[in-house]
């Protein structure tokens, strides 16, 4: 059944804005910005687990300024249906269903895949099912193959140090978003219907990061030398602030407070390791580091997105790579 019968307002005029059918149930998509050529690429947005495309809606004004930009949810997310109780919850699955509701669409390739956090892994494996499709990509703080090793999730001592706490608030996304106030309203209403496939997707995380490592993309070099942007902000800011505030007002045992700052003290290796390490994908490949921003780079700094979209872009117009796709 569908989620919700029409779109909230968005404060930004969607080109086109539909429910497409991929078979069982129906992805909202969302195209922002000029009509397409031949050779222009298609920006595809693939928003981290649980968040929704409204969030992105900053970037979309501006990169829709001068070329076409998708967003779209994901089954059980935001304003798409959901899927089967027997459908699978993972990478692969999301994957499929988007190129589905692509070719279903009539939205061709070339595309520039955006993706933040979780949904890095969903882009990784759509290019590794349509490799040839791909022009390039924007990674942004993006999880990877690794991201088991390190963390856990649900992690109990992060849980319960942060207890109520209102993260948003601690971790200063509400204060830092360019959202306005009736936005992040419409944005959180849009998160609060996809609890239960937010809750799918994090238990899949162990499983879509071990079925992604088999592929050994990064040793394949699986981009070649298309042009590929990882943007790494400092996610263990936001959570040193939780760790903080929790240890404050009495969250948690203190075996549980000791085990979230031990993760915190090995923060720094394990993110340089899932996150850099993602520009093997590449030999044509750049790090932009946003020390003073958080994990919510397109809540805050979409200005910076936005660039990186662009450098792709243009690094693919100056190369002529349109002509390998």
């Amino acid at each position: 059944m569908n989620k919700v019968s029409s779109p909230p307002p968005t404060h930004l005029a969607a080109s086109r804005a539909f429910p497409v059918s991929i078979g069982t149930h129906t992805l909202h998509l969302a195209i922002y910005g000029p009509a397409r050529t031949s050779s222009t690429p298609l920006t595809i947005v693939f928003p981290g687990a649980g968040d929704v495309a409204y969030s992105w809606l900053p970037t979309a004004r501006i990169v829709s300024a001068t070329t076409p930009i998708l967003l779209y949810d994901r089954s059980g997310l935001g304003l798409s249906d959901d899927p089967p109780p027997s459908s699978p919850v993972n990478a692969v699955t999301a994957a499929t269903e988007l190129k589905t509701a692509l070719a279903n669409a009539g939205l061709e390739p070339p595309y520039i895949l955006c993706a933040h956090s979780y949904g890095a892994i969903v882009a990784r494996e759509f290019l590794e099912l349509h490799e040839s499709d791909v022009a390039g990509i924007v990674l942004v703080d993006p999880s990877g193959e690794r991201q088991s090793e390190y963390f856990k999730l649900p992690d109990e001592n992060i849980v319960a140090v942060t207890g109520a706490l209102r993260t948003t608030v601690v971790t200063g996304l509400r204060a830092d978003t360019i959202l306005t106030p009736l936005e992040w309203a419409e944005r959180a209403t849009l998160v609060r219907r996809g609890v239960d496939a937010t809750m799918k997707e994090v238990g899949a995380f162990v499983e879509v990061c071990e079925t992604l490592g088999r592929k050994r993309q990064l040793e394949r070099r699986l981009l070649g030398t298309k042009p590929l942007s990882v943007i790494k902000a400092n996610s263990k800011r936001d959570f040193e602030r939780i760790y903080e505030k929790g240890v404050e007002v009495g969250n948690g045992t203190q075996e549980q407070q000791r085990g979230f700052r031990e993760l915190l003290d090995s923060w720094d290796e394990a993110d340089k390791v899932i996150k850099e390490g993602q520009l093997q994908l590449s030999s044509n490949a750049r790090l932009i580091h946003l020390s003073d921003c958080g994990h919510y780079v397109h809540l805050v700094r979409p200005q910076v997105v936005a660039d990186e979209i662009r450098w792709v872009s243009d690094n693919l117009a100056a190369s002529g790579d349109f002509s390998r796709l």
